[in-house]
């Protein structure tokens, strides 16, 4: 940090922007619980922080000004973004569904990728993402269950206790889902905290979790930590990764897919 900021900080609003540059973001309740001071007096430290472009603060919490941004993007503007990877990686990760199969699909545009490639199989699918839902709803042999709750607009999905509860009651035998991030130290991130609860949920009640995420993502951390790599089952990526680290996540006892 530059010293000339030393000045204008005490201890603990040094220690926090040293944690947020050394791990991506920071969440108000973590640090009011480290420091056993008050959830205000955090949200003060972060303002003043923001003031001084430290950090960008979000909401529950702060991340890096490293981060490339601090809003959920848009679906339209997501579901353009690397679309030769996510149709690559959706194939890929659709030759995983079986008939019979209870999956999960959260609402990413990788995981939308994989409505056009599941139909003709006997399937039942719980999900929280309306386009999803809207697809698959009349395809013969699919059985689809929306996860009520409250219309996030920027993902066109729903999150909420509503949504988290309605999760919670299930069992499925596979979750693809998605993140904002995923790096090596931290593991797999998102940026949206109602999103993070809602695959919180879907990571509770699955027996196998499937990662769709292509290499864009990677060396990249966000707000919430969803799962480290030894509780992911696979990782299902493009060849923009290195092999070094592909070798460190396998390491972590993740099989990794590489799309072709």
């Amino acid at each position: 940090m530059d010293n000339g900021y030393m000045k204008f900080l005490n201890e603990r609003q040094t220690e926090i922007v040293d944690k947020i540059n050394e791990e991506g973001s920071v969440k108000v309740s973590q640090l009011s619980a480290v420091y056993r001071v008050s959830l205000e007096t955090i949200r003060r430290d972060l303002e003043k922080l923001e003031s001084l472009s430290l950090l960008k603060k979000i909401h529950g919490g702060a991340i890096s000004t490293q981060l490339d941004s601090s809003t959920e993007i848009p679906l339209q503007k997501r579901s353009q973004t690397n679309i030769e990877e996510k149709v690559k990686i959706a194939e890929e990760a659709a030759a995983f569904i079986e008939d019979g199969d209870i999956v999960g699909f959260d609402a990413s545009t990788t995981v939308h990728q994989m409505t056009k490639l599941i139909q003709g199989k006997q399937v039942t699918v719980v999900t929280n993402s309306i386009p999803i839902t809207l697809d698959l709803s009349t395809k013969p042999g699919i059985t689809v269950l929306l996860a009520g709750g409250y219309v996030r607009n920027e993902s066109m999905s729903l999150v909420g206790s509503s949504a988290e509860k309605v999760i919670a009651d299930y069992h499925v035998d596979k979750f693809f889902f998605s993140c904002t991030g995923f790096d090596l130290k931290r593991g797999v991130s998102e940026l949206s905290e109602e999103q993070a609860k809602v695959k919180e949920k879907f990571i509770d009640i699955s027996d196998q979790l499937f990662l769709l995420a292509d290499h864009s993502k990677f060396q990249s951390k966000s707000l919430v930590k969803l799962l480290g790599f030894e509780e992911l089952d696979y990782l299902i990526t493009d060849s923009g990764i290195g092999v070094k680290d592909i070798q460190s996540i396998k390491a972590k006892g993740t099989n990794v897919v590489i799309a072709k």
